[in-house]
């Protein structure tokens, strides 16, 4: 930490005239004694690192040209949301912070500033000894530290973390800081990590306001340390309302040895954390376990992890994780995610885990597309799984769900003493047998497992399906960034597919709501027809079919939704004679019968898969309703 008393006592004096709230610039070509214009620039980091920077101060380094040393900032520095200091690069590209064996840039007890289009380069991971940004408070008094903004720097050649933010005191820490376009590489220990006091018993969160968006962390190996994990990619923890949105974590975790992590992009201990919109893949968990893609661990709350793209990655696509005896983990969302080929190593697509002395409960999972293929280090694949560690998780439920695999790979496996609630679901076990575990019991059959369980069936009336979801590509999504995840070139539903409109209504039926998009950004209806998986677009046939809905008079019923061709189809309260049109979701009429007399209509054999079925009778009245031939 440098000393700074003699400038503070200095700048007293001065502030007034606003000596120290101007614009300066750094050159390598410059003299530290001169005045610091374009003019006349200052030489070195240390010229910066002597003055007391007031509000509104600004500092330039010259772009393209490389500065030795650390920049600093302390108490003295900074220090009013409404006036930021401004540490940036001027001229053609960004300087470069060649700061050796210490920090690239270090702030304490400090905030109120804005550090961007920079580039920060250490010795190298294992001769540095130090993080490339490292912003600490130990403050006392819960206080809270305003506005950080941390814009288009590449951070890289760090032996610990790319950015830390961290607070130790109580609920002392830091808020409103943006996080935007960083990309970290090569640094040895994690490479964004936001971290505060916590314990069991602790109440509040160190930090406010925390986004991370637009953001690369890749090649953070870890390392082997015995008392925790190394080699994750973002990490937010003692965050109340987070959110990371549009970045990715890669081939992170490859030197860890520990159990219980590493990962690509999770947060624990936070409330009212969001994760979307990002991409995590090809991450390890070394020699140790985990290497998940996305997760939710110990006491988050409130929290959602949706849009994101999970692949390839050792362990869990979307963890849902409670370590031992931290705080309460509940009401936590995961929906419209794709993940594809995860738990390489272990885990599976979604995975959950509780350990003792603490509490798990409410996990809503829906409307995702899981697709896993086998995998050689992983004999207990599944595509969902419940870990066999420490029972007590409560609440979990499992709604509109792709849950496809291939080789006989399981689809579901949840242990002897543990719970969870399936309803909607698509399975496929494409060239091998449907295996479902469930607490002790393989079922081979999807009737034989809501029978023996009560699960996929709403109420009385079954719900589910086993069938081919026809999706583009599964399997071979391969990498989206640098591009959107919207625009994956896989796991769309083709216009034929059993899975559009066979969904349930989450929000009537369970009062879940199902937020404004899918995985691919288009708007979900608000009419009655919901699909499975994470893609939710309506056909062309759809359309026409909701804008029929609303002519309908409710008078006719026609029951049941889900049956086999053979069943008798009952129309209610229609004045007969009617008629009857079998509707197939790629538009196409495959069967129509006029003059029909009778409550009770057989279907004749038709191929397996959703319709969309139209009655009109003897006055006029139209109802359409949508059903499930098995």
């Amino acid at each position: 930490m440098k000393n700074k008393t003699l400038y503070a006592a200095i700048a007293g004096f001065l502030l007034s005239a606003n000596v120290f709230s101007a614009t300066y610039y750094v050159s390598p070509a410059g003299n530290d004694a001169a005045s610091g214009t374009s003019a006349a620039p200052w030489k070195t980091i240390s010229k910066v690192n002597s003055m007391a920077l007031s509000p509104g101060s600004t500092i330039l380094f010259e772009g393209g040209k490389t500065f030795n040393g650390e920049i600093i900032l302390d108490a003295n520095d900074a220090g009013d949301p409404a006036n930021l200091v401004k540490i940036s690069s001027y001229g053609t590209g960004r300087a470069i912070i060649n700061s050796g064996a210490d920090a690239g840039f270090y702030a304490y007890n400090t905030s109120g500033f804005t550090l961007s289009d920079l580039v920060f380069e250490g010795s190298g991971m294992t001769s540095n000894i130090s993080d490339g940004v490292f912003i600490y408070t130990d403050l006392g008094g819960d206080v809270k530290l305003s506005t950080i903004n941390l814009r288009n720097l590449d951070i890289h050649d760090y032996g610990k973390t790319g950015i830390t933010l961290l607070s130790q005191r109580g609920n002392t820490g830091y808020k409103n800081v943006m996080i935007d376009s960083i990309h970290v590489s090569q640094v040895r220990e994690n490479g964004i990590v936001t971290r505060g006091f916590t314990m069991q018993t602790h109440i509040g969160w160190a930090h406010q306001n925390i986004v991370i968006k637009n953001t690369e962390v890749n090649n953070v190996p870890g390392y082997s340390d015995a008392s925790t994990h190394r080699g994750s990619g973002i990490i937010l923890g003692q965050v109340d309302n987070g959110l990371v949105e549009k970045s990715v974590a890669h081939h992170n975790g490859a030197g860890n040895t520990h159990c219980g992590g590493p990962g690509g992009i999770w947060a624990w201990d936070c409330n009212n954390v969001t994760i979307q919109f990002c991409e995590s893949y090809k991450n390890s968990g070394g020699t140790g376990c985990d290497g998940l893609g996305f997760d939710l661990d110990g006491g988050v709350t409130n929290s959602f992890l949706q849009y994101n793209y999970s692949h390839d990655n050792d362990g869990a696509g979307y963890l849902l994780g409670q370590y031992d005896y931290a705080r309460p983990w509940s009401n936590n969302v995961v929906r419209y995610n794709i993940s594809e080929n995860d738990g390489r190593t272990n885990s599976g697509g979604i995975t959950l885990f509780k350990g003792p002395g603490t509490t798990m409960a409410g996990a809503k999972i829906y409307n995702n597309t899981v697709y896993v293929s086998p995998s050689a280090t992983n004999s207990g694949l599944s595509a969902f799984t419940i870990t066999d560690w420490y029972t007590g998780i409560i609440g979990v439920v499992a709604y509109n769900n792709i849950f496809q695999s291939t080789g006989s790979v399981k689809l579901v496996n949840v242990p002897a003493g543990y719970s969870a609630f399936f309803a909607g679901n698509l399975y496929w076990a494409s060239g091998g047998s449907l295996k479902i575990n469930y607490q002790g019991t393989t079922y081979n059959s999807l009737a034989g497992w809501r029978a023996a369980t009560a699960n996929e069936q709403s109420g009385v009336t079954p719900t589910g399906m086993v069938a081919n979801p026809s999706m583009l590509n599964p399997g071979n999504g391969g990498t989206v960034f640098p591009n959107p995840t919207s625009q994956l070139n896989a796991y769309q539903l083709d216009g034929s597919s059993v899975a559009f409109n066979a969904g349930l209504d989450l929000q009537s039926l369970y009062g879940i709501s199902r937020g404004p998009n899918d995985f691919f950004s288009n708007a979900i209806s608000a009419g009655s027809l919901y699909s499975i998986g994470a893609h939710e677009q309506v056909p062309a046939l759809a359309t026409n079919v909701e804008a029929l809905n609303g002519t309908v008079r409710k008078e006719i019923s026609v029951q049941p939704s889900l049956l086999k061709a053979g069943d008798p189809l009952f129309i209610k309260d229609a004045e007969m004679p009617y008629s009857i049109e079998l509707i197939s979701v790629a538009g196409s009429t495959v069967l129509k019968d006029e003059a029909v007399e009778s409550e009770a209509y057989v279907l004749p054999f038709v191929a397996s898969g959703m319709y969309v079925v139209v009655i009109l009778d003897n006055s006029g009245r139209r109802k359409v309703n949508k059903i499930m031939i098995q």
